[in-house]
């Protein structure tokens, strides 16, 4: 249950509303240099591979997926080593380049002498490709291959869980789930996965109680909080429904049908200054949401 990070074309909202013995090195720390000195140092010599990854990761630490790649991919050029193309590969698939991360971590395997303790999350990243690819099997495969190298990982067992449930076993899903909460009871993920479990036998209460788990170890888990609206709404929740979503947009979180939902039901429970706000916010973010826009215009009428 990998959720992908958004790239940093989007826009950030506002939420107004709401050592002296050691041998001197061939240059600077990393620590020592801020972005500017390290992109200058990549102008003179464009080689440098570990100023590089530095630049790379520090791109990446602020969000700025499509620059750290490309940064990275020019990286490849000069140094194929199993470290770099763990780094591309990984991010190419937060970012949902799936064939091209596939291709990377695939040459990560043949270029990696021994087995490397990166190995467990290549593995289980192959693991995630193959689900979304639709090839249970395969990605079965892998899981155990990375299961092997780590057997109390609450992550993966998350992940099984998942490809269970693709497989449409429940039970069995159920299970790696608990297991999974029994190595961190603090594993939103898993929290959600056990919801779903319940939801499908028909305990609607229990499934709420898990989701309700898993956004208070994470308020700013927008799956969890898609699936307590889509539910919320159905079993007439409209209060929790609309306490949830406000401690998801006041953390910072930002999905644009979240936000669109908050908006409305501020509108329906008489907070329309708020629900103007948000719509104000979400126009300002996406102009071009149809959904907020016929709403904006619904509130508009309304208003006069």
């Amino acid at each position: 249950m990998e959720i992908l990070r958004p790239t940093s074309s989007l826009i950030t909202p506002s939420f107004d509303h709401l050592a002296p013995l050691l041998p001197t090195p061939l240059h600077p720390q990393p620590p020592l240099l801020d972005m500017e000195d390290l992109y200058c140092i990549l102008q003179i010599d464009p080689n440098d591979s570990f100023i590089a990854l530095e630049l790379a990761k520090r791109l990446r630490r602020r969000g700025k997926f499509a620059d750290a790649l490309r940064v990275l991919r020019g990286v490849l050029k000069i140094d194929y080593r199993f470290a770099t193309l763990m780094q591309v590969g990984q991010l190419e698939y937060e970012m949902d380049f799936l064939e091209e991360a596939f291709g990377h971590l695939q040459d990560a395997l043949l270029v990696a002498p021994n087995l490397d303790p990166s190995f467990f999350e290549l593995f289980k990243t192959l693991g995630n490709i193959f689900v979304r690819r639709g090839d249970f099997d395969s990605a079965e495969d892998q899981y155990n291959r990375a299961h092997r190298l780590n057997p109390d990982s609450d992550v993966l067992y998350v992940n099984f869980g998942t490809l269970l449930i693709q497989r449409q076993k429940w039970d069995e899903a159920s299970l790696r789930f608990r297991r999974a909460l029994e190595l961190n009871s603090r594993s939103d993920k898993a929290w959600v996965g056990l919801a779903l479990c319940h939801r499908n036998k028909g305990d609607m209460e229990l499934a709420w109680g898990n989701i309700e788990a898993a956004l208070e170890y994470n308020p700013l888990n927008d799956v969890a909080l898609g699936l307590a609206i889509d539910w919320g709404l159905r079993e007439r929740r409209h209060f929790r429904v609309l306490e949830l979503a406000r401690k998801f947009l006041v953390q910072g979180g930002w999905n644009e049908k979240i936000s669109l939902a908050f908006a409305l039901l501020s509108w329906q429970r008489g907070d329309r200054h708020m629900a103007q706000l948000e719509m104000e916010r979400l126009l300002a973010v996406n102009p071009s949401n149809e959904n907020a826009l016929k709403l904006a215009q619904e509130m508009r009428a309304r208003a006069c």
